[in-house]
């Protein structure tokens, strides 16, 4: 793997999860959907071994039209929501709620998706890291922000053993000599992390 200030270069046998995150990524793509993939699939997708049941996907807020467009486009391709119907889509998401996408008649994986509602999600997608996949293309959240992100869910949890802690170790140690030190940092200190980034210095 190799980080850049703006792209993550990848080249690897696929796994199974990759190619299905592939495949849902390249219906956004095709309905012009901006979107980042957080969360659990980042540290899988940087070399993370453990299961994940879904993957976290923040949408940039869409017009009627444009979700009409896209639900659409994904009945085409063989999804469904799994707890209520696409045609819901819209309405869910406005209101700020999630939904979970998956191919017709399957629970696993999933695609959770909700609309961009904090500053945190929005610093996120206005500053996705392009990942190059072999010959795919995704985008993640910057590397420097999940390690944060995840040290607050760790925090929020009451627990430094559990997975979001591993997984902010993980992408700690993969690009410790790559990713940018005083941006991390800056993350630290908004999210308010600071004794939990301290720890994780510490393993």
């Amino acid at each position: 793997m190799e980080l850049s200030d703006d792209t993550l270069a990848i080249s690897r046998t696929l796994s199974e999860l990759d190619k299905d995150v592939i495949e849902f990524i390249t219906v956004l793509d095709s309905c012009d959907v901006d979107y980042v993939i957080v969360s659990g699939y980042v540290a899988i997708l940087t070399g993370r071994s453990r299961a994940t049941e879904d993957i976290d996907i923040v949408l940039e807020r869409l017009s009627v039209e444009e979700m009409d467009r896209l639900v659409s486009t994904l009945k085409d391709r063989g999804y469904w929501g799994m707890a209520m119907p696409l045609d819901e889509m819209y309405s869910m998401l406005s209101e700020g709620d999630r939904i979970r996408i998956a191919e017709k008649g399957e629970m696993f994986p999933n695609f959770e998706t909700w609309f961009v509602s904090n500053d945190v999600e929005r610093e996120a997608l206005e500053a996705a890291l392009r990942v190059e996949l072999n010959d795919s293309q995704i985008q993640i959240s910057p590397i420097e922000l999940q390690i944060a992100y995840k040290l607050r869910l760790a925090q929020q949890a009451g627990t430094l053993d559990g997975k979001d802690f591993e997984d902010a170790l993980h992408l700690y140690l993969t690009f410790e000599e790559q990713f940018k030190g005083e941006e991390l940092e800056a993350y630290v200190r908004e999210l308010g992390v600071e004794e939990s980034y301290a720890e994780l210095r510490r393993v």
